[in-house]
């Protein structure tokens, strides 16, 4: 996971071959991180905000919430990205820290095992709902302040999405769908200064 971790930190943090990794020093560099309570994205969020840029930390639950709030350059903000209710919410709560959105990290996501025979096909919708739909719903509300900063789109992928396993096709599909919307954005954005990658 540190490995994940060090690409993900260079897919959004500025850099250069001459200088130390560190936060841009205006007021517009903020990240929002959707799926931030835990793994990846709660140390995505912790390192980011030691590296002094101020993480908007998207999770779901009151415990999770609270206890991102109470990390320094953090706030916490109620994001399901199935909900396009809270996704219009975090827009605006973004908009109103008044300092732009530098970098989106999608890193909400689920994960769903078993043979594609057994797997009930309303874990498979909620699935895509979560790891595609959501994703493309939070890039697509977020957009407009992303272009404003020239900022920077990471999306976390999966093996998965490269490599499909026997046992893990509706998992793998929607990790191939991250990689394919990923490419798409990249050269959409591009002549906009906004950068996608994916991790």
């Amino acid at each position: 996971m540190r490995l994940l971790i060090a690409v993900l930190l260079a897919s959004v943090l500025p850099w250069n071959s001459t200088a130390p990794v560190q936060a841009p020093e205006d007021a517009a560099h903020a990240v929002l991180i959707t799926g931030a309570s835990s793994g990846i994205g709660r140390r995505t969020a912790e390192l980011l905000a030691a590296e002094g840029f101020f993480v908007y930390a998207g999770a779901r639950s009151d415990e999770d919430l609270a206890e991102l709030d109470a990390i320094e350059n953090v706030r916490a903000v109620r994001l399901d990205v199935t909900k396009p209710e809270q996704i219009a919410a975090a827009v605006q709560t973004v908009r109103e820290g008044g300092r732009g959105l530098y970098g989106l990290v999608n890193n909400a996501g689920v994960g769903l095992g078993g043979p594609l025979e057994l797997v009930p096909i309303t874990r498979t919708r909620d699935l895509f709902d979560i790891n595609v739909i959501g994703l493309l719903a939070v890039t697509k509300a977020f957009l407009p302040l992303l272009r404003e900063a020239r900022g920077r789109v990471v999306n976390i992928g999966s093996l998965a999405g490269i490599l499909a396993m026997p046992g893990a096709s509706s998992y793998a599909a929607s990790k191939f769908a991250v990689q394919a919307i990923t490419d798409s954005l990249r050269v959409e954005l591009e002549p906009f200064g906004v950068q996608v990658t994916i991790v």
